[in-house]
């Protein structure tokens, strides 16, 4: 015999317990309670049928998802999660928000309201972000309503707060990294003490935490590693290179490194030129290998660029393909067909120009202007282009 999970409401209040039989008398809930034990005669998945009718009634989960999710969270009556339930459906979230936001942290349910949840939504208020943000942020990473407001949230955005002398900056790297909010305060200081001791500007030490907050949770030991390395290859600490350097060889392993270099020796590229690049501008090895490939393949077989141009001006390799450097190769290759540009023609202005700018200088100057415009703007709204393909 099935047995639905009463056993405690007989000491509860007569409320209490007249709502919860009423939940379960629900036609849907009692169809779901059958199937469950139709299909799986485990006493836990007994045990938890309340939560998992739960979690399909009220949140929205399938039952494979329920099931999945009542193994991590259990209760008897609905009192907890439904003012858990309210306080984000009050705040804003969406359905499918709060089943992202259960799904990923289950003991979010069992949250209490009053001391758990309310501080933190307003302390992310009374600190400039907007319910949006914070929206975003929770959906997004569920386990900072976990941390601890005292000892981890208000530490953590006040040393950031110091360090980088802005709110609004704060806000922009804890929605880029939530994760962050998390780190122990005297590691992240033990980092900026490392890039300080190494001879980086204060003002730049901003740059590397903007691009890439879990910088501050790095591997002590490992950061100084990274730091040497970067030495090593030529960047001089008191340049914003420098920590653009750290960061983008923080985000790539040793063999996704080579896979790029390999890449650029294909086009007929030195080692020496490579890294003369990256040292002149490291977001030249940004770029996944793909899109390398396909960089070097618009400028030197459509374009017919000289790879050793593009070492030597790597700022080009920044931009999207699809939003800026095809259409605008397209653009230019127009040009040299109506014979307004020499087909020799070589400037990285063409691709580094601001749009504006670039329409005034490139476009308006000729007498067929209107027409130009015309296929630029089509180029632009190619939401097909994904690749050099298109020429």
């Amino acid at each position: 015999m099935f047995r639905l999970p009463c056993k405690s409401i007989v000491t509860g209040s007569s409320v209490r317990a007249s709502s919860v039989h009423s939940f379960l008398e629900n036609p849907s809930i009692l169809s779901c309670l059958r199937y469950i034990s139709s299909v799986n005669t485990d006493d836990d998945i007994k045990e938890h049928s309340f939560t998992v009718s739960y979690l399909m009634n009220k949140c929205g989960f399938s039952l494979k998802s329920a099931l999945e999710v009542s193994k991590q969270v259990h209760f008897e009556t609905p009192d907890k999660p439904d003012s858990v339930l309210a306080v984000f459906k009050n705040y804003g979230f969406s359905k499918s928000q709060i089943l992202n936001l259960v799904r990923r942290r289950p003991p979010v349910l069992l949250s209490r309201p009053n001391t758990t949840l309310l501080p933190k939504l307003e302390f992310f208020q009374s600190k400039g972000f907007s319910s949006h943000d914070v929206i975003k942020i929770i959906s997004s990473y569920p386990w900072v309503l976990m941390y601890s407001l005292e000892n981890k949230l208000v530490p953590a955005f006040d040393f950031l707060e110091n360090l980088l002398q802005s709110d609004a900056v704060v806000i922009i790297v804890i929605m880029r990294s939530p994760r962050i909010l998390n780190s122990n305060v005297e590691n992240m200081a033990r980092i900026v003490d490392v890039l300080q001791g190494n001879g980086v500007p204060k003002k730049n030490i901003a740059l590397p935490i903007r691009c890439q907050p879990s910088i501050m949770i790095s591997n002590l030991e490992n950061f100084k590693k990274l730091i040497e390395e970067v030495t090593l290859m030529g960047f001089h600490p008191s340049k914003s290179q420098f920590v653009s350097a750290i960061t983008v060889l923080r985000s790539m392993s040793g063999s996704t490194w080579e896979k790029k270099l390999t890449v650029y020796r294909r086009w007929g590229l030195s080692e020496e030129e490579i890294l003369t690049a990256f040292v002149k501008f490291p977001m030249f090895m940004r770029k996944s290998a793909e899109k390398i490939a396909a960089s070097m393949d618009l400028f030197v077989n459509k374009l017919g660029w000289e790879s050793s141009y593009l070492a030597k001006n790597p700022t080009c390799s920044s931009y999207s393909l699809e939003k800026r450097l095809i259409p605008r190769a397209l653009v230019l290759q127009f040009l040299v067909s109506k014979r307004l540009v020499e087909k020799s023609f070589r400037s990285l202005a063409f691709f580094n120009t601001p749009e504006d700018k670039f329409r005034r200088i490139f476009i308006d100057q000729h007498a067929e202007s209107t027409q130009i415009l015309k296929f630029y703007r089509e180029k632009l709204n190619l939401s097909s282009v994904v690749n050099s393909s298109t020429f």
